[in-house]
């Protein structure tokens, strides 16, 4: 009987720090099986600026699973984003003496290194090497070679980047916090994980995480990650915006654009809020018009900036599968039918799926990414042929006891 597989998530992004501790069993079911929050600060725009306000978050956050748990969290799966991230789709082929070559991981590692190697540089941390597909002897198009035989395999692979010196900030201030970080997710890829469907993937589609501090892109078309951009605008926006224009402040105006806030105004009915905003002590009323119109313009400029994207990377036309939204600003009301109008196509708005344990708390759009690394790691463990990316010694993940794992899946 196989051992389970304990694995545990750390999404640090800009508004929440988030921490789950997923275990994946002998039927390769993933549970969700600790859960912990906190309000990140010192992080703009998926940039660290004040390096001790994120280590107490990522602590807060820690010490929370760490109680749902009642075991020690020593090593994480992290993830990485920001407008740092990018991408390259690189290609290589060998050639073997024998016609009937018994293709192996090791020609696969082979492959996948000649490919990097044209990509690598001291300013860029390489985090994904993602196999996109690998044909053999010219003419058979395959997923996994190993086993087959072949003269010559051509493999494709796209390959994730992040700035070094972001990638070695971020790792810095999570292992300061106290636990070893054993490897990185993108932010995108991590998302598309946890929402789309394959024959979405296979039809091309695009998912769109509209986060606090950044929106990412993912474009997957045949079965495989295409493209992956960051763009430095989001939800922060939205709500600096409804600060400025009702002079509220940023907590003032981020309550507001989640309790009353939709994206389309007309689709809005005309309501008069009334808050009272701090230190004062008269209300103050608010047209909900006038924030839905707030919202729908910079929900629009976010859209235009993805659609003018997708028209330059000519994916516009490829993507049959439409837009999937995910991201805490997908929860807006409207969103969906203002993102059909602008991209022209069908759009849903994508929720973490393929998991059991706190549904109803995490199975939620702001919860993409999290989820999305426990998926992404599981798959990865379960793929020998995919190329790893070694970023961490092999520490042990979670000291965690068998009693307690069956105690915590038994509620679920």
């Amino acid at each position: 009987m196989g051992k389970e597989r304990i694995i545990v998530a750390m999404d640090v992004g800009t508004s929440k720090t988030t921490v789950l501790v997923g275990d994946v069993d002998n039927a390769d079911n993933l549970y969700i099986v600790g859960f912990g929050e906190a309000k990140t600060r010192g992080i703009e725009k998926g940039v660290i600026v004040k390096s001790n306000d994120v280590i107490r978050s990522i602590k807060e956050a820690i010490d929370m699973a760490e109680s749902t748990t009642g075991s020690k969290i020593s090593s994480v799966i992290a993830n990485i984003g920001g407008y740092h991230l990018e991408c390259r789709n690189e290609e290589e082929e060998i050639a073997f003496e024998s016609s009937k070559k018994t293709i192996t991981t090791s020609d696969l590692g082979e492959l996948s290194a000649k490919a990097t190697s044209k990509v690598a540089d001291e300013d860029h941390e390489i985090i994904h090497i993602i196999p996109k597909k690998y044909i053999l002897d010219e003419e058979y198009e395959v997923l996994d070679p190993t086993g087959l035989y072949g003269s010559r395999i051509r493999g494709e692979f796209h390959i994730v980047l992040n700035k070094t010196n972001s990638y070695m900030n971020l790792k810095r201030v999570i292992e300061a916090a106290g636990v070893k970080v054993l490897d990185f997710v993108a932010n995108p890829i991590a998302s598309s994980t946890a929402v789309l469907y394959p024959e979405e993937k296979e039809m091309g589609v695009a998912v769109l995480d509209i986060g606090a501090g950044t929106t990412d892109l993912a474009v997957y078309k045949d079965g495989s990650i295409e493209y992956i951009k960051a763009f430095p605008v989001a939800g922060n926006h939205i709500t600096m915006d409804i600060a400025h224009r009702f002079k509220l402040s940023k907590e003032e105006a981020e309550e507001l654009k989640i309790a009353y806030g939709t994206a389309l105004v007309e689709h809005t009915e005309e309501t008069i809020i009334e808050i009272y905003p701090r230190g004062s002590e008269e209300p103050l009323h608010i047209n909900s018009l006038e924030l839905a119109d707030t919202i729908e313009a910079r929900l629009s400029e976010i859209f235009d900036l993805v659609r003018e994207e997708l028209e330059i990377m000519k994916f516009l036309n490829k993507i049959n599968g439409g837009i999937v939204l995910t991201g805490g600003v997908a929860n807006t009301i409207f969103i969906k039918e203002l993102a059909e109008a602008i991209f022209k196509t069908d759009v849903r708005i994508g929720r973490p799926k393929e998991f059991k344990g706190f549904a109803e708390k995490i199975a939620l759009p702001q919860y993409s990414t999290a989820v999305g690394m426990l998926l992404f790691k599981k798959n990865s463990i379960n793929t020998a042929s995919t190329p790893a990316v070694d970023h961490s010694s092999n520490v042990s993940i979670f000291e965690f006891g068998k009693t307690l794992i069956e105690k915590l899946k038994n509620l679920f």
